[in-house]
């Protein structure tokens, strides 16, 4: 099984060894946590959650029109 921790944003990916919090992902790449979610593996995940390794992450920005 793999290890690492792929996050994928704006078509990019994102490699990570260890585990790691949302939040600390969300800081690593400059990102507001107000405007992103996280999915790990097809579940949102809040900011003080842990992403374990070996997990697939999606960050999608978040927008409201009002």
């Amino acid at each position: 099984m793999d290890s690492r921790i792929l996050v994928e944003y704006k078509g990019k990916v994102y490699e990570y060894e260890k585990p790691k919090r949302v939040i600390d992902i969300l800081k690593d790449l400059n990102l507001n946590p107000l405007e992103h979610v996280v999915i790990v593996n097809d579940e949102i995940y809040t900011e003080d959650r842990v992403v374990k390794s070996g997990s697939k992450v999606v960050i999608k920005k978040v927008t409201s029109a009002g």
